[in-house]
Order: C-alpha cells, then sequence, then structure tokens
C-alpha cells in the first residue's frame, strides 16, 4: 500500500474525519451533531458551534500530528497515552466552558 504503519493510517484517517465534523459545527453551524444540545439549552447555537467547533477541530488536528509522527518516525508506545490524555482535558475544557456560559461575557477571563 503506502508503506505506513496502520496505526499511522488510523490516526490519520481518524482526524481528517475529526476535522471534518469540526468543520461541519463550527462553521456550518450543524449543531444537531453536538450530542445533547437542542433548541432547550441556555447557550445560544452559535455560541455552542464556536465552543464545539474549535475544540473538535483541535483534537482532529492533534490526531493528525499524532498520525504524521508515526508515518515518519518510530515514536514511543506512550504517545498514544498522552493524545488520549490531551482530548480527556480538550473535553473537561469543552464542558466546563459550556456549563459556566454566560449571556453577558462575563465568563471570558480578563
Amino acid at each position: 500500500m503506502f508503506g505506513l504503519p496502520s496505526i499511522a493510517i488510523e490516526y490519520l484517517g481518524a482526524g481528517a474525519l475529526v476535522i471534518a465534523l469540526g468543520y461541519l459545527i463550527r462553521y456550518r453551524e450543524w449543531t444537531f451533531l453536538i450530542a445533547g444540545y437542542d433548541d432547550t439549552s441556555p447557550v445560544p447555537s452559535d455560541v455552542a458551534a464556536n465552543i464545539v467547533g474549535n475544540t473538535v477541530l483541535r483534537i482532529g488536528i492533534a490526531a493528525l500530528v499524532v498520525g504524521l509522527t508515526f508515518a515518519v518516525t518510530d515514536p514511543p508506545a506512550i504517545l498514544s497515552g498522552i493524545f488520549a490524555a490531551v482530548v480527556v482535558l480538550a473535553v473537561a475544557r469543552l464542558l466546563y466552558r459550556l456549563n459556566t456560559y454566560s449571556p453577558d461575557g462575563a465568563d471570558t477571563p480578563a
């Protein structure tokens, strides 16, 4: 095939898919892709699309970087664990930002 390790292909494919979903959420405002979000949420759809879309795009880019790293070098096996920890932290930050949203902009630090 391409001579790439299977783990590199997995990360590159998953990263491309996650980037596509992040684009649809962020720029097309497809908020129906956000689990648990509907019109009754106190967070406006444009704000939810912005916050969630940016996070999903960041995770997708990180997956692409990990896939490229596996493609060009032989990194230690702990890289997958580090990536998983980064995803968990990004999702925790996302949930915190959505749960502490206030319409007057007081949720943004000075």
